[in-house]
């Protein structure tokens, strides 16, 4: 890694970690289970993956949205961040800011 430290999608994956193992060992009424539950998942359509129904996320931030409830496939990104060009449309991507804020939630 060198002097340089981390990369912005390292830190990213890091963060993600973190926050992961941090939800594991809250306890009811401490952590993001009281924010405002996202809607039942909606299974894949004929078009691609549920992103219609989650158009809500767009300006919230990403720490407040409940991720396990969400439907897979799942890929979280920041506009800065690196991915791969593969398109699958039952997959759905959540996009952000570098700061954390949804700016488009859609198949591919």
């Amino acid at each position: 890694m060198g002097k340089a430290g981390l990369t912005h999608a390292a830190k990213w994956v890091l963060i993600t970690g973190v926050m992961a193992l941090t939800g594991a060992c809250t306890t009811p009424g401490s952590g993001p289970s009281d924010l405002a539950p996202n809607p039942p998942a909606s299974p894949p359509t004929e078009e691609g993956c549920a992103a219609n129904a989650y158009q809500h996320f767009v300006g919230q931030r990403i720490g407040e949205i409940h991720i396990e409830s969400l439907p897979a496939p799942l890929r979280i990104y920041a506009t800065t961040d690196m991915i791969t060009m593969d398109y699958r449309m039952e997959r759905m991507n959540i996009v952000t800011t570098p700061e954390g804020v949804v700016v488009e939630v859609k198949c591919g």
